[in-house]
């Protein structure tokens, strides 16, 4: 460990390239405290016994602990001081995106990438640590309605909970653009980032009080609204316009948004189902409405394995053949366009078998 100055904010970096430590110190050194790390586990014992640290950049790839482990480490803590620690992650050219989707899901608050400018990384350790700052993220409303997928998680299983004994009813809602890869063709990162940011905060507004919201990757949000289906249907009708009317511009051309959405209501009767359950009804539905590509095409669940989704009329024709390879055993025989409506088909199934058990 290193650290300098005793009256500046104190960030931790952890690397374990010795360059890239020395790099970021030497950006950072003139208006924070910076101490260095060179794994997930010598990060995490200087986290536990330093209660001063505003800030985490942490590399993804790391011996002994790596990041994600790291920050499943950090947001899992009893100690809220931990949990709620702002995490930037430092990701490489070789970072998966599957694996750059499973930190957001964890609650990464950023990404930065390598190689990083000293205007990055400065920008993203001003941000998260200044006391000035962090005491007008307490009255921005994205702050209250935004949790980490983590804490989504924990509030949903109160919620639950709650649901089972009183019969308040909720339901738990998908959104995602679906063109991301479109709009990213053409603008970059740091626009990206300004559309989601825009994207939250208006989220936040429309929400009542009450309901709570996460993103759970770069282009999907997670909300959980205490509404019963019919309701729910008709608030996310109501939030996707408000998000439509988002407009942004790029050298004169407006950019297209396609929002998707999918839902799934609780069954407040019945005490097998689970909240991850519910999230993963949600995203099925959600699947469901990226394949008809209606516009904002709903596809619901009143609850887990009862779809009343609209589906293509003869989607169920065409999938045939491939259930007659599912059942002979030749899967190899089917054709790929059929495999996520099989698997949704075969998900709804099982679900369905379980619910009669």
């Amino acid at each position: 460990m290193s650290s300098q100055g005793a009256e500046k904010n104190e960030i931790l970096v952890v690397d374990d390239s010795a360059t890239i430590l020395a790099t970021a110190k030497k950006m950072l050194q003139e208006e924070f405290t910076v101490l260095t790390a060179k794994d997930g586990s010598e990060a995490w014992d200087a986290i536990s016994k330093n209660e001063n640290l505003k800030v985490v950049f942490s590399d993804l790839q790391m011996p002994v602990m790596n990041g994600m482990q790291l920050l499943l480490k950090i947001r899992e803590s009893d100690d809220k001081r931990i949990s709620t620690l702002p995490v930037i992650m430092v990701t490489g050219q070789s970072d998966s995106p599957a694996g750059k989707r499973a930190v957001f899901d964890i609650g990464a608050t950023d990404f930065i990438g390598k190689p990083f400018d000293a205007m990055d990384l400065l920008s993203r350790a001003r941000s998260n640590s200044h006391p000035k700052r962090r005491a007008e993220d307490k009255v921005d409303r994205s702050q209250q309605v935004f949790v980490t997928p983590s804490g989504f998680q924990n509030v949903g299983r109160e919620a639950l909970l709650r649901s089972f004994e009183t019969k308040e009813e909720f339901s738990v809602v998908h959104i995602k653009i679906a063109n991301i890869e479109e709009i990213k063709a053409e603008i970059d990162s740091k626009s990206v980032r300004q559309i989601i940011v825009s994207l939250v905060k208006r989220i936040s507004s429309v929400l009542r009080e009450g309901d709570v919201a996460t993103r759970i990757g770069e282009d999907k949000f997670a909300i959980l609204l205490y509404a019963d289906s019919y309701n729910t249907k008709l608030a996310v009708e109501r939030l996707c316009e408000c998000l439509k009317k988002l407009v942004f511009e790029l050298n004169g051309k407006t950019l297209r948004k396609d929002l998707i959405y999918g839902y799934s209501s609780a069954d407040c009767y019945d005490k097998k189902t689970t909240f991850v359950d519910i999230c993963k009804q949600a995203d099925i539905a959600l699947k469901d409405a990226a394949e008809i590509r209606l516009g904002n095409q709903v596809a619901g669940y009143k609850e887990p394995g009862k779809a009343e989704a609209k589906k293509v009329k003869d989607e169920a024709a065409d999938l045939w053949p491939a259930l007659t390879h599912v059942v002979d055993g030749d899967y190899h025989l089917i054709d790929e366009k059929d495999v996520d409506p099989l698997v949704r088909r075969m998900e709804a199934y099982l679900a369905y078998v379980k619910k009669k058990k």
